[in-house]
């Protein structure tokens, strides 16, 4: 694995999970952007919305 190359794929999947969430209407999650959230909160979310 190059230098970085874990880094570069944890962003792509938390703009994966910012995307699917502020397409399905979620800006925020508590009093938090979803750009500052952790990727696990991230992963919490998208999968309380999947599950509705």
């Amino acid at each position: 694995m190059q230098p970085g190359q874990l880094r570069q794929a944890l962003e792509k999947k938390r703009r994966f999970y910012i995307n699917h969430l502020i397409a399905a209407g979620v800006y925020k999650k508590s009093d938090s952007h979803l750009y500052e959230c952790t990727l696990t909160d991230l992963e919490k979310e998208y999968q309380q919305l999947s599950n509705y």
